[in-house]
């Protein structure tokens, strides 16, 4: 095909074929990439936002049943509402204005731990009505609420054996007949009773929040993002601001719509996460500490209207670089072949008169000598920038497992100093300077990284320090033991592995059974390994997690350590966090198990026994703290 063209031209022509089509290829995959990588940030950054916004809401609502909690388990409440008659004429609270007075202090002081909840309600099934309130309540509005169906249903749900803990949906609030605007609430209402004997219950503790603190979260996801929220059923409970117009309401339906097809909002039941959809985003996520699921919506927009004006970009600069290339092929093909065509002349010239052959310039045409000198040089710039990639490979990795390894969840930390703030506030009692102290001792132990092991002896005491707070929390409604052999105390195992399995017994499986909740520690070796078993009596692991968790051990190895923990989420310790660092300290030599027996849920952790180990002499100690020995 090329043969008809002069040496020269073949030299131009070919090389600017394939430069237009390797030029047209990568910019259609730089094209593509550019494309799904803002497609793929956009959606990230839409989880992130979604994610922090639904664990507000979900953290709200924790907060809520917590203060219901802690004030149906009150003595002082639950003495009142065993005391007050059973008079169904009048309101106790009503004809006792000094007991009215004691009550909605002793409201206040749970109230204003933080920013304060819209309402506190105490009552029983006799029209006993005792509240605190930033909002107006009125007479009326209190005997409507006994006469109304949501009372009738807080009773008719508690009148079931199992139902602890009720949540209403936002509706008008029937409290306030003022005349004034009227905000809807959500409602979390918990029994009035002693927990420790588990009595029958005198009343009912209802914490009230307007719906206005979610509307504020959902606004801060963004103006183009839409908010909603469904029942267990799928029903809708909310609308945000945005959605809760009509324009609003009709393009998040058909966001919804785009995802979900003919079912609609039936199918977000099945959704977890983020969803991709014709129109837009969709992500959906079920709360932890409420039966309800928040779903936000973000429409495909501007984010990609940009792509019209790229692919004119992108064919402008590819257009140019062509000329460019071109010309400066020319340029080259010209200089680079000319030492050619001087040979070609005189090849010509050789004759048997004149058989020497003269090329002008060929003493400084040296190509295979530079051609070696750059090949050595781009060799050694290839090694000394591996070395570089491979140098910090192993650093990330390192720093990766730090990281991971020094994260603590401070929740816990930041009630137990709101309890200090109460009991320094109220009692004064000597419990204080020993809750300083211990939490110090913790805080001192967390900010200090070693080289990511500790003693088993500085462990149990920040366990221990752990569970002594958690008392102080819960007081008689958690009891725990811990049983350890001093033989083990000088052993070296990875650091925070103990604590946030305690900590996930209490978010987890103790908070859906009734009080008293216990844990159990016991530490000793076996077989040339350190032991440590946790069990609690809460509701344990479930079959799903159980399964899922082996499926990922088995499919885990060292190489995919790095990914996974990659994958992992910053904030806490779980379980599958402390599996792969044990995994990344041990390799095959260690001991990892959940289950569950007829109490609750079991942890058994082991690993080998260091050098620096003495199992030898030495006793066991026995550490216990109920209701008994508070």
């Amino acid at each position: 095909m090329f043969r008809k063209f002069r040496f020269q031209t073949k030299m131009i022509l070919v090389p600017n074929i394939v430069l237009l089509v390797v030029a047209v290829a990568i910019a259609g995959i730089f094209y593509e990439r550019i494309r799904n990588t803002m497609m793929e940030r956009n959606r990230e950054d839409f989880r992130i936002v979604s994610d922090s916004a639904a664990s507000q809401i979900d953290n709200h609502f924790y907060m809520m049943d917590k203060t219901a909690l802690q004030i149906a388990a009150n003595p002082d409440i639950v003495r009142l509402f065993f005391n007050t008659g059973h008079n169904s004429g009048f309101n106790y609270f009503a004809r006792e204005p000094l007991v009215n007075a004691e009550v909605v202090r002793l409201l206040n002081s749970y109230n204003f731990k933080r920013d304060g909840f819209e309402r506190i309600c105490l009552y029983n099934g006799y029209h006993d009505f005792v509240y605190t309130a930033t909002a107006p309540t009125t007479e009326s509005g209190i005997e409507q609420w006994f006469a109304g169906r949501k009372f009738s249903e807080v009773e008719h749900f508690f009148a079931e054996e199992g139902n602890f803990v009720f949540y209403i949906e936002p509706s008008e609030d029937i409290l306030n007949d003022t005349g004034l605007s009227r905000q809807p609430y959500f409602s979390v209402i918990r029994q009035i009773k002693n927990y420790t004997t588990n009595d029958q219950a005198c009343g009912y503790v209802e914490v009230q929040e307007f719906v206005r603190w979610i509307d504020r979260i959902v606004e801060d996801a963004g103006e183009d993002a839409y908010g909603a929220m469904l029942d267990e059923e799928g029903k809708i409970v909310y609308l945000g601001p945005s959605a809760g117009t009509q324009e609003g309401e009709a393009e998040f339906s058909r966001i919804v719509s785009g995802i979900g097809g003919k079912e609609g909002w039936e199918k977000l039941v099945r959704v977890d996460g983020v969803a991709d959809g014709k129109d837009g985003l969709l992500y959906v996520k079920k709360l932890e500490n409420a039966p309800y699921r928040i779903v936000f919506a973000k429409e495909k927009g501007s984010e990609f209207s940009f792509f019209s004006r790229y692919n004119q970009v992108i064919l402008l600069t590819v257009f140019l670089i062509l000329v460019t290339a071109v010309v400066t092929e020319i340029l080259l093909v010209r200089k680079l072949s000319k030492p050619l065509e001087e040979l070609n002349c005189s090849v010509r010239r050789v004759t048997l008169s004149h058989p020497q052959l003269e090329v002008k310039g060929a003493e400084d045409n040296d190509e295979l000598v530079r051609l070696q000198w750059t090949f050595n040089a781009m060799i050694g710039q290839m090694k000394q920038a591996m070395e570089r990639e491979y140098a910090s490979l192993a650093n990330e990795m390192k720093a990766q497992l730090l990281a991971f390894q020094s994260q603590m969840n401070p929740h816990f930390l930041h009630n137990i100093l709101a309890i200090i703030s109460i009991e320094a506030q109220e009692y004064g009692n000597d419990k204080i300077p020993d809750m300083c102290t211990r939490l110090r001792r913790m805080m001192a132990y967390s900010s200090s990284m070693e080289n990511g092991y500790s003693r088993m002896k500085n462990e149990l005491d920040y366990v221990l320090d752990y569970m002594e707070l958690m008392k102080v929390r819960y007081e008689e409604l958690f009891e725990y033991e811990l049983e350890s052999d001093e033989r083990l105390w000088n052993t070296r195992i990875p650091k925070y592995i103990l604590q946030p399995i305690c900590e996930n017994s209490f978010k987890h499986s103790l908070k859906n059974v009734e009080p008293v909740w216990k844990i159990r520690i016991a530490v000793y070796e076996k077989d040339g390994k350190w032991m440590v078993e946790i069990r609690d009596n809460g509701t344990g692991f479930t079959e799903e997690y159980l399964k899922e968790f082996e499926k990922v051990k088995e499919e885990l190895t060292l190489e995919k350590v790095r990914d996974k923990l990659q994958e992992s989420k910053v904030g806490g310790l779980g379980i599958l966090n402390i599996y792969m660092r044990m995994m990344l300290c041990y390799e095959e030599g260690f001991v990892f198990r959940l289950d569950n027996d007829e109490e609750g849920a079991v942890v058994l952790l082991g690993g080998v026994l260091d050098d620096q180990s003495s199992c030898s002499g030495g006793r066991a100690s026995f550490i216990k703290r109920d209701q008994q020995t508070d």
